[in-house]
């Protein structure tokens, strides 16, 4: 208001004194230089303002990758290192110390889970079930039905106090890796046996850790606890010592009577037998009453000592994984790359690899314009499909956008036909390896180097 008032002043002024058409000109321009010179200072004010924020950003970005830097160092110590055989139990080394050359050697590394709860009521009275340290008398009656004359098996507790599996993350997988690798050249093969929760992260890390191993690392659980009637841990835990005992090598999962690949299971069910499967080609093998491999298995490679065992146990967590969905708008990942806690994104997608192009709103953005705005800040993105046996490779305008490396598109990183928990791993494995231990922060072009590369063989 008080604007208008001086401006119809300045106007009534210069009608009356009939001032000429020269001087208003010349007032009017020096109003609008002036005009121009606020506005230019209004200017440099929110460029400063925008120098002050993206520098706080910045020194907000660094301080969340150091705490991501503290929290791996922190891990890092709570991994069960065997360096050396004295790191075992006594009474692993009484049994190793007995053992005999004309039998197989299975090691069991048992690190908790459903297979070995016990049960208890808690405040409420109801039963609940927890992990045990006493579950090696799963082996008692396989032992009286023989299992000494055939084949030997020593328990060997990973962990101090066994664990629900919910809780397995790396540092756990790492080791069991190095109980492995310390034992390798006494076993004929290894069983892993714990909670299926994260069972198939744990299986797919060992062909990580151990690209080249030449024995058979079989893993295996149960649905039903070892204390209930009716329980399938036994018959689990027999069928995978039989594999582990056999002419294989790498690692497997023994569950109800499927042999599968490691590196390709889903848990797919809560409570009944087959809790997990795979993508047809990658049963390796069944139990009937005996053990059937098939042809397409990979078979024991002897020349594969411990001097000769590659092991790579790297991970790092850190990876924010979003599942799209249509009760999601598309600008929530924009939401999820602001997670401190996290360096990357997998975006598990719609069937192979597809994502909105389009809202239903004009001005609000798909999912490929914030894909497009994570990628111009070099925050790295994975597309993985949900299926089990998915690929990401759209046929589909909505899906080749989201990889495409045009200038406005989604220049998204594809996981190709790595799915499931195997790739959640690989993005574990990426993100470790892309790990700049100087800056202690992501590499962006490392990252997308890594998880472009075929490992081991699960881009197929």
């Amino acid at each position: 208001m008080l604007k208008q008032t001086r401006d119809h002043n300045f106007l009534s002024i210069t009608l009356n004194r009939q001032i000429s058409p020269d001087f208003l000109e010349q007032k009017i321009e020096q109003k609008t230089y002036s005009t121009m010179v606020q506005t230019r200072v209004n200017l440099l004010s929110v460029q400063k303002t925008i120098r002050i924020v993206l520098h706080n950003l910045s020194l907000c970005k660094r301080n969340n990758m150091q705490t991501q830097q503290e929290r791996h160092e922190a891990q890092m110590k709570a991994v069960m290192p065997f360096a050396s055989m004295e790191d075992l139990p006594e009474s692993v080394l009484d049994e190793i110390a007995q053992l005999s050359p004309h039998l197989p050697v299975v090691f069991i590394l048992y690190y908790g889970g459903t297979i070995g709860m016990n049960k208890s009521r808690n405040a409420f009275n109801r039963i609940v079930y927890g992990p045990t340290d006493d579950a090696k008398k799963l082996l008692e009656p396989l032992e009286v039905k023989g299992l000494k004359e055939k084949i030997q098996v020593i328990w060997v507790p990973v962990y101090k106090k066994a664990i629900d599996s919910t809780n397995g993350r790396w540092v756990h997988w790492v080791s069991i890796g190095n109980a492995i690798k310390l034992l390798y050249d006494k076993a004929t093969g290894f069983v892993i046996c714990g909670g299926t929760d994260t069972m198939a992260h744990m299986i797919a890390a060992m062909r990580f850790m151990f690209p080249n191993i030449g024995k058979p690392i079989v893993a295996t659980g149960s649905q039903v606890a070892m204390v209930d009637l009716g329980d399938d841990g036994t018959n689990n835990l027999y069928f995978a010592i039989t594999a582990a005992a056999s002419d294989l090598s790498g690692p497997f999962l023994m569950f109800g009577d499927d042999l599968m690949d490691g590196m390709r299971v889903h848990k797919v069910k809560h409570t009944r037998r087959q809790a997990f499967a795979c993508p047809t080609q990658y049963i390796v093998g069944h139990y009937d009453d005996q053990l059937r491999i098939y042809p397409h298995a990979t078979r024991r490679n002897p020349i594969v000592t411990s001097k000769r065992l590659i092991y790579k146990p790297y991970f790092r967590e850190g990876i924010k994984i979003v599942k799209i969905s249509p009760a999601t708008p598309s600008e929530s990942i924009l939401h999820d790359a602001n997670d401190s806690t996290c360096s990357a994104m997998l975006i598990i997608t719609f069937g192979a690899g597809n994502v909105r192009d389009e809202d239903i709103v004009e001005e609000v953005p798909s999912h490929i314009d914030c894909l497009w705005q994570l990628y111009q800040r070099r925050y790295p993105v994975v597309l993985g499909s949900s299926m089990m046996d998915g690929v990401v490779d759209s046929h589909y305008e909505t899906g080749t956008k989201a990889v495409s490396d045009k200038e406005g598109e989604g220049n998204a990183i594809s996981a190709g036909s790595t799915t499931g928990p195997l790739l959640e791993v690989k993005c574990m494995v990426a993100l470790a390896q892309a790990w700049d231990q100087t800056s202690k922060m992501l590499d962006y072009n490392k990252f997308r180097a890594s998880m472009e590369r075929d490992h081991i063989g699960e881009l197929t």
